[in-house]
């Protein structure tokens, strides 16, 4: 069976994000950048729960990719 790579970026990047919404490093410069960008959408003090969200579709979305479930399959016209 082989595996995408693409997917296994995709969920350490999701992995980082969901540690990042959990520790909430408030001096961190990604964090800022992401805390500032969800804020209009969410509302204050709802950040982490968004970056929760986003970084679980992500992980998820990676599982998919990895195992090509979705995606170009092997052999597929």
């Amino acid at each position: 069976m082989t595996v995408n790579y693409i997917g296994l970026i995709l969920i350490i990047i999701g992995a980082l994000f969901f540690a990042m919404a959990i520790i909430q490093p408030e001096n961190f410069i990604v964090y800022k950048l992401f805390k500032a960008r969800s804020t209009p959408c969410v509302g204050e003090g709802n950040e982490a729960k968004y970056m929760m969200a986003y970084s679980t579709m992500m992980i998820v979305f990676g599982f998919l990719v990895l195992f090509r479930v979705i995606g170009r399959q092997d052999g597929a016209d």
